[in-house]
């Protein structure tokens, strides 16, 4: 009897460590899948699909010189076009897509020119929101990859068209005006501006808005924060102080914006796959809707722009 009691006893505690050790790969597996470094990319090369993002025209002059092997080139204006409070349609996501080649099972990589180029997580943002939650983001972009003299090559490289379908989107990591509206006085709210200090203050207009300042109670924490001086991810820690510091904390929902919700998608990443907070969301529209809109209803801390004649 007391034998028997033994092996149940232990068969119990056998099965509770093998589903506690499952659980760390799980999450293990999940950390690996959002933020991927070099060393594993050049492991896994034949079995991922390898996408540049960008977009300046020297980057695309840099990518036909010199990118990664088998990699191919997103012009991400393509899908963001101008500033708008919506995201760019299904037919249009889809088409990018399938001339990258891209399918929706493929385990997608995204990397720029260097880890700070903002553009990358805005299409990383995009894809998720999209629903296509198997993509990546390279530690450290090309500049890394180049450094440590990994398997490149030039020209323009066209992709095999694919047969990408997009289905439900995830309206849960986006927010519009009005919800921003809303949650302005909520105490449960974080509202992160990652533009970055002059245009916060108001003192640096570079896209000719109507308004300059920010949203009220927003936190002036530039995306640039997100970064070390080589480009690669800060650590969780730095990152959990730097924002936390702030008031962003993981029992709040955090609304992220900048000036067209590229840089807030930086903040998203790294509030959201970094650090682990489960509530994010991008203010698409972000500063550049938001200046335009009725001052009455949508305010700022700021002033208006005066136009010059």
């Amino acid at each position: 009897m007391h034998l028997r009691r033994k092996v149940v006893i232990s068969i119990v505690s056998i099965l509770f460590m093998v589903s506690l050790f499952a659980g760390y790969q799980d999450a293990f597996a999940k950390d690996v899948s959002k933020v991927v470094e070099t060393q594993w990319l050049a492991d896994n090369l034949k079995d991922v699909k390898v996408v540049f993002v960008d977009n300046w025209p020297s980057a695309k002059e840099s990518y036909e010189k010199k990118h990664i092997m088998g990699g191919v080139y997103m012009g991400i204006g393509a899908l963001m076009g101008t500033i708008s409070a919506n995201p760019p349609d299904k037919a249009q996501f889809e088409g990018m897509m399938n001339r990258l080649g891209i399918n929706n099972n493929d385990h997608v990589v995204l990397y720029g020119p260097d880890g700070e180029s903002v553009f990358t997580l805005g299409a990383f943002w995009l894809m998720e929101y999209f629903g296509h939650k198997n993509v990546s983001y390279l530690n450290g972009g090309l500049a890394k990859w180049n450094k440590e003299n990994r398997p490149s090559e030039g020209g323009m490289k066209q992709a095999q068209p694919g047969n990408y379908k997009v289905g439900a989107t995830d309206e849960s990591i986006r927010i519009v005006a009005d919800d921003v509206l809303k949650n302005l006085n909520n105490p449960k709210v974080a509202l992160v501006d990652a533009r970055g200090t002059g245009e916060f203050k108001g003192e640096v207009n570079n896209d000719k808005n109507k308004r300059v300042g920010y949203i009220p109670g927003a936190l002036d924490l530039d995306s640039k924060l997100n970064f070390n001086a080589d480009g690669t991810l800060k650590s969780a820690a730095d990152l959990k102080a730097v924002y936390e510091s702030k008031g962003v904390t993981k029992d709040k929902e955090i609304i992220a914006y900048c000036q067209g919700g590229i840089k807030a998608s930086n903040s998203y990443f790294v509030l959201r796959h970094v650090l682990g907070y489960k509530n994010v969301k991008v203010y698409v529209g972000s500063w550049g809707e938001w200046s335009g809109l009725d001052f009455k209803k949508y305010p700022i801390v700021g002033k208006i722009v005066e136009e010059k004649k």
